[in-house]
């Protein structure tokens, strides 16, 4: 089974190329059983950069939402609008209201459309709470369990209490990846991994058999997380034996460059314009 995953939205631009980067992420996944777009990116640039980079926006099967944050799922109204009905895939919780929140500043990142309003569109929801196989070998995690004690994380997400009280963490429950088997091994795509990297790619292999993970491509969350968590999701990798890890979005260009810097001949950066095929 070939497999082939373009990255069609994420912060930068990889290559001089006339596409362009936002604060967000997707991917598209080109399957012999079908053409699935994870995640939608902000909105911004999702269907200029698929034109730019070549592909044909009607070729997509179906859409995988990763969570409801609207750097991963606003770019879908718009694509509805010019796909029509398509199955999309997602965690029921979803639609829950949420905020980023610093010390001086309140902001809404939800889904910012409403449910009613991407149905009009052509949403057909399939929602999914554990691991369901969508296709022969891609597989949706549904949520992801908390186990590695080192993956706290981002104390900077909020949601409002059940009380009216102040804001308090929010589980980020929704959030979820997506993997895919190969002859070379697990190939682990992730959207934000808030459930945390090393939690991401153990479910999958705990649910799947233990296989032998040949590559995660995605945003990893660790732009934020803490020097300790960063070095125990280090330490994690190194013990994984993976043959190749694409960072993006949510990283963090300092992050990136430690990675780059620990697993130089197996890091790469997953910026807008990148392929990578798997036989």
């Amino acid at each position: 089974m070939t497999l082939q995953l373009d990255i069609i939205c994420d912060n930068t631009v990889g290559r001089p190329i006339a596409a362009c980067g936002e604060h967000g992420f997707a991917c598209l996944v080109q399957l012999p059983s079908g053409t699935w777009l994870f995640d939608t990116g902000s909105g911004d640039s999702l269907l200029e950069n698929l034109a730019v980079l070549g592909h044909e926006a009607q070729r997509i099967d179906a859409v995988v939402l990763s969570h409801g944050h609207y750097d991963h799922c606003g770019g879908l109204l718009p694509l509805l609008k010019r796909l029509g009905p398509r199955p999309v895939y997602a965690h029921p919780q979803i639609f829950k209201k949420r905020f980023w929140q610093g010390r001086h500043e309140q902001r809404d990142i939800s889904l910012p459309y409403s449910r009613e309003a991407l149905v009009a569109a052509g949403a057909e929801f399939r929602f999914h709470e554990s691991m369901t196989e969508l296709a022969p070998g891609l597989h949706f995690s549904g949520a992801i369990p908390r186990i590695s004690s080192g993956e706290a994380g981002d104390p900077h997400l909020v949601q409002p209490s059940a009380d009216h009280g102040p804001f308090e963490a929010d589980s980020l429950t929704d959030d979820a990846a997506l993997a895919v088997e190969t002859a070379k091994g697990l190939v682990v795509l992730l959207g934000c991994a808030h459930a945390g990297l090393v939690n991401t790619v153990e479910h999958f292999r705990s649910k799947l058999g233990q296989p032998r993970v040949h590559a995660i491509i995605g945003g990893t969350h660790l732009g934020p997380a803490s020097d300790e968590q960063f070095a125990a999701t280090a330490d994690y990798l190194s013990r994984l034996d993976f043959d190749r890890l694409g960072v993006s979005h949510c990283t963090g260009q300092i992050r990136a460059a430690q990675l780059y810097a620990r697993f130089p001949n197996k890091v790469f950066f997953a910026n807008v314009g990148t392929t990578v095929t798997v036989e």
